[in-house]
């Protein structure tokens, strides 16, 4: 179990960085593509926003889950050595999918569509990064997200031995 362990976690990590630097997740306003690299280059604006007092709440809380996001992917490594660690950072990204899932397919967000649109957004940078490559209507970066996730958390969840 120990190797399938180790093997699960690497594969989780990188398919969670690659989710989330080298593939969009969603077409944007042209030439703009949603990313985990647009959402960096927009954050030192998302920070000095201000939102509505009736949208705080939920805009500082997708805030810190999408900086943490950046992160998960490196994090994931961490979850070799600690179980705890591990999940917490393979349910970042599984969690972030599952957002971007409901954002296509259903109108379940109601008003945080426009935000999760806007937080991603940014430019294609030497003209393929990130890569956009669509399939059902978004990109192929949410189902990476989706099974690097999953298989970090299911590596985690795995004994030592």
């Amino acid at each position: 179990m120990g190797a399938a362990r180790v093997v699960l976690i690497v594969l989780g990590a990188i398919l969670t960085i690659l989710g989330t630097y080298v593939f969009a997740l969603f077409p944007s306003f042209p030439p703009l593509v949603g990313s985990g690299l647009g959402f960096a280059t927009n954050l030192p604006s998302i920070i000095t926003y201000t939102p509505a007092p009736s949208e705080a709440a939920a805009f500082y809380v997708l805030l810190v889950v999408f900086i943490i996001w950046l992160g998960a992917g490196v994090l994931m490594f961490i979850g070799l050595k600690s179980r705890a660690v591990g999940v917490i950072f393979s349910l970042v990204p599984l969690a972030i999918g599952v957002m971007f899932l409901l954002l296509v397919y259903t109108t379940i967000l109601g008003p945080m569509t426009a935000t999760f649109f806007l937080l991603t957004s940014g430019e294609v940078y030497f003209g393929f990064i990130p890569f956009l490559y669509e399939l059902g209507g978004m990109g192929i970066g949410v189902y990476l997200l989706l099974a690097g996730g999953f298989l970090g958390l299911i590596g985690s969840i795995l004994p030592k031995d």
